[in-house]
């Protein structure tokens, strides 16, 4: 597992390594700075929620005392909702806002996925509450969630923990060098919200455990099967994940198309979007910068007003029985 220290672009070793093994880590990629915010706005959101978690009757207190990787965990042992209430992409504050557009992750993901950058509003927020049952995610590609025409072109994935994360609290496991082989067989699963590679759909490779301490991150494409286990602390483990593509994908950013660019066509298969149900938006680009959305306030009005599409349902196999 090849891991560094991070530059304004990859270096070649670094980029060769992504390319074979489907993933690179890179340590001290954020500074303490870049990931405060983040961490102060959940906290906030997390104790107005436990506050309205109170005044409904579900909740004794707040376990504010418990801090950022505790606190949650304590809560959950009374009720679940607090934590539900925040999963995948349900925060959409300035702080997360100012992540997704980090000058430094938009050098690596303008490095591997092209100039013209599309940011996904498909960023989600995990905490791997101890012991919940919806806390490990099993074997997929995140592939399986989208578009199939998109399978053919990176959608970047860069994972990034906001403690550390190891073996013990449920860090990610990745399958390396078998993104080449396309997409595999996905199925849906009992009474759960993910998609998985069952075991006896995933190549002959040998899974590596990817720890990542708070400040790293973890790139990957789109076709690299990876999961996450069982958190086994006392404490939360809090990670998010964001996604980034080339515009010249399908995308449903209110942006001015170019030459060359994927248009929405049925006949030919090409979808409005790689992933309809959320927005897109312009992050970073040379050939139309008055595009680039900037204002955190505009990331909100664009979530809030997108009208969800549906996607292909392209996983038609029984469920897998948990």
């Amino acid at each position: 597992m090849l891991t560094a220290a991070v530059s304004p672009r990859l270096s070649t070793d670094q980029l060769a390594h992504f390319d074979r093994e489907g993933y690179l880590v890179v340590e001290e990629f954020f500074t303490d700075d870049d990931l405060q915010p983040v961490i102060d706005e959940i906290s906030a959101e997390v104790n107005a929620r436990a506050k309205d978690a109170i005044a409904r009757g579900e909740l004794s207190r707040t376990y504010e005392e418990y801090g950022f990787e505790r606190q949650l965990a304590m809560i959950t042992k009374e009720t679940d909702s607090v934590a539900r209430s925040i999963w995948n992409g349900a925060l959409a504050g300035p702080a997360v806002f100012n992540l997704i557009r980090n000058p430094k992750l938009l050098d690596i993901a303008e490095s591997l996925c092209g100039p013209e950058l599309i940011a996904s509003s498909v960023y989600r927020l995990r905490p791997k509450v101890p012991h919940h049952p919806q806390g490990p995610v099993p074997w997929h590609q995140d592939s399986g969630y989208t578009e199939p025409y998109c399978d053919k072109a990176l959608m970047l994935t860069v994972w990034l923990p906001l403690v550390d994360a190891d073996k013990e609290n449920g860090c990610m496991w990745v399958l390396p060098r078998v993104h080449k082989q396309g997409i595999l067989r996905h199925r849906g699963r009992e009474n759960k919200p993910y998609l998985v590679v069952a075991k006896q759909d995933l190549p002959a490779a040998e899974p590596v455990c990817v720890p990542v301490k708070k400040r790293g991150a973890l790139f990957l494409t789109n076709l690299s099967p990876h999961a996450s286990f069982e958190n086994d602390t006392d404490a939360v483990r809090w990670s998010m994940d964001m996604r980034y593509q080339s515009a010249a994908l399908p995308t449903n950013a209110k942006i001015t198309r170019l030459p060359g660019e994927a248009v929405h066509a049925p006949g030919e298969n090409i979808p409005i979007a790689c992933y309809p149900p959320e927005a897109d938006f312009l992050v970073r680009s040379q050939q139309r910068p008055s595009e680039v959305v900037t204002d955190p306030r505009v990331f909100h009005q664009i979530r809030k007003t997108h009208l969800s599409m549906p996607i292909t349902h392209r996983w038609t196999e029984p469920k897998e029985p948990e």
